[in-house]
């Protein structure tokens, strides 16, 4: 299998991103007070955050229709990992620790790894 560039895998990009986003809104929703049950899942982030998974996974189907490689695909949604730690910080004020740094970048060391063999 070639390792060459291929445009389509920035749409795992965009789908791991998106799906970072969508965890955001169903941690926020989690977070909060509800009145009931059936508004703790029945309510616009919790809808809006699945809709936003949906439309991650159509993303990177779409992205796998366009000749995206099994084993890139897998290594491009390890940035999801990424975003989240961004995002949590970024939203929820989480610190950024040094087991987060760590972890994220032995992710990054994978991914370089993958590329160069």
């Amino acid at each position: 299998m070639s390792n060459s560039w291929n445009p389509w895998v920035l749409l795992f990009l965009a789908a791991s991103l998106i799906a970072a986003f969508s965890q955001m809104l169903l941690k926020k929703s989690a977070s909060e007070p509800h009145e009931n049950i059936i508004k703790e899942y029945l309510n616009f982030k919790v809808i809006a955050g699945y809709g936003m998974m949906f439309a991650s996974m159509l993303v990177c189907v779409y992205a796998y229709s366009r000749q995206v490689s099994m084993q890139s695909g897998a290594v491009m949604d390890a940035f999801g990992n990424i975003w989240i730690m961004i995002l949590s910080f970024l939203t929820f004020r989480e610190p950024i620790t040094k087991r987060k740094i760590l972890g994220n970048s032995l992710i990054i060391a994978g991914i370089v790894v993958f590329n160069l063999f």
